[in-house]
């Protein structure tokens, strides 16, 4: 099934800008620019959007935002009256969604994370129209075992996983056939704007003269901008050279604005202020084009975005050594456990070297290539042409 003129819902936990958000309103845009589609957004969690995702959703086409009060699907096998309740509110919010999305007609519904995959199994099987779901895993998420969750695991057309990591729910918990498991990696979301860098530089107080080393990553307890720190402090005696830049957004929640403080504090207690800037909010292209070498140590990933824009930006990454960064990577000696001793000689390499920096970028900016949207398009209309119900 061609992804043309067809009516799609993307299926959203929340209106906050991460990767997963990125992707899907990109490729919303892409849907009712390049082919013509109706798409319509669902919000699963809360109605509340951020200031940077309205502005980003703004340029997609999307038609509705849609969000159905009192969102809840769960049930699990407690003998109990509070779990009766459950089922009483998931179907009661199950009839809602059904009522609320049937008379739009959609055709295919597309799902990002684990919860909304599950919701997006029971809009499939409620309206007559869709011929298409799948459960969309993208690398770190949750499960929560409940029947409705085991229930649409078992019986969602296909998995699309980003890396291969993103199918060990499925190997493990959830023990589907070979045949439904897809890998796809995600497409490059950002468009490469290039910017003086001398004058970025005396905005952010940087010396021009400095190699700069930055991490962009969400302020989450599963990124490890404290390893580079520790990491960071160590070089600083041996290349007085260097300035460490950190990017991500204090404003997406409560926990990512502690995490941000403690940032700050552990650049202070390492008296390394004066060698770091500590960003949020800020526009990414700004720090891509100040940056010489890109970094993303962390517990877990998919296909990381912010590895796949130091790749756009033509630069030497040092990454943690998950599938998602393999992929992207491929050989690349800058793959490294999170270990201080490894990233720091890892580093160390490529400030010592200018000629290794570029050679290094260079391969990065050709791999970058193979990444662009309407290849991603094409790869998941055959996949959806593979599982779709019969039009």
């Amino acid at each position: 099934m061609k992804l043309q003129e067809k009516r799609v819902l993307i299926v959203l936990h929340e209106g906050a800008l991460g990767g997963a958000e990125r992707q899907a309103l990109g490729l919303a845009k892409y849907l009712t620019t390049e082919k013509k589609c109706y798409v319509d957004l669902l919000l699963t969690f809360s109605k509340d959007t951020t200031v940077e995702f309205d502005d980003f959703m703004k340029e997609c086409g999307i038609s509705n935002l849609i969000y159905v009060e009192n969102p809840y699907l769960f049930f699990n096998s407690e003998f109990t009256i509070k779990n009766v309740k459950r089922l009483k509110w998931s179907i009661e919010y199950l009839y809602q969604l059904r009522k609320k999305l049937k008379p739009n007609k959609y055709d295919i519904l597309i799902p990002y994370l684990n919860n909304t995959s599950k919701i997006s199994y029971y809009i499939y099987k409620l309206l007559p129209t869709v011929k298409f779901t799948f459960w969309h895993q993208l690398g770190l998420d949750v499960l929560v075992y409940d029947y409705f969750e085991k229930h649409a695991a078992y019986n969602i057309p296909c998995v699309i996983g980003n890396a291969s990591n993103c199918f060990d729910i499925f190997k493990k918990d959830y023990v589907l056939p070979e045949y439904k498991l897809n890998l796809l990696p995600q497409y490059i979301t950002l468009n490469k704007v290039l910017k003086d860098k001398t004058l970025l530089k005396k905005q952010f107080n940087i010396d021009e003269n400095k190699i700069v080393i930055g991490m962009i990553a969400h302020f989450r307890v599963d990124k490890y901008q404290e390893l580079l720190i520790t990491v960071f402090a160590k070089l600083i005696k041996s290349f007085p050279n260097i300035h460490l830049v950190i990017l991500g957004n204090r404003k997406n929640s409560d926990a990512c604005n502690d995490k941000f403080l403690s940032l700050q504090k552990l650049i202070k207690e390492n008296s390394i202020i004066d060698n770091t800037t500590l960003l949020s909010n800020v526009d990414v292209t700004d720090v891509l084009n100040i940056l010489d070498i890109g970094v993303l140590v962390s517990m877990i990933e998919g296909t990381p975005n912010s590895v796949m824009e130091y790749m756009l930006y033509g630069m030497p990454v040092v990454a943690s050594d998950h599938p998602g960064c393999i992929g992207l990577l491929r050989e690349s000696p800058f793959l490294v456990k999170n270990d201080v001793d490894i990233i720091y000689n890892k580093l160390s390499l490529l400030i010592e070297s200018d000629d290794l920096r570029i050679q290094e970028g260079n391969k990065n900016l050709e791999r970058i290539k193979e990444y662009d949207l309407p290849g991603y398009v094409e790869k998941l209309e055959k996949i959806i042409t593979k599982y779709s119900k019969h039009e």
